[in-house]
């Protein structure tokens, strides 16, 4: 192995350990960014004060947005991770 595939390598070791490491709330807060980040880019209307400071909701349209597949399984795998981690 070449030295920047071994960098490489112990770049993205580093990385899950630093992800592993991070706290729980860290981690649900993170999932909850990235599943209202989804909802956000489909024009959704958010209600939660949190979710409308960050993502607004000058450009919203809908309260039923419409998900491709790949967005609905990785929304299903959100839920299941934030159950695991028994997020709020």
């Amino acid at each position: 192995m070449n030295k920047f595939a071994v960098a490489v390598f112990a770049g993205l070791m580093t990385l899950g350990l630093n992800v592993q490491a991070a706290a729980p709330e860290q981690e649900c807060k993170k999932l909850q960014d990235e599943y209202n980040l989804i909802y956000a880019s489909k024009g959704f209307c958010f209600k939660d004060a949190d979710a409308k400071a960050k993502f607004g909701n000058e450009n919203c349209h809908t309260t039923k947005p419409k998900f491709s597949e790949k967005e609905q399984q990785r929304l299903d795998s959100i839920k299941a991770r934030q159950k695991e981690l028994n997020c709020k």
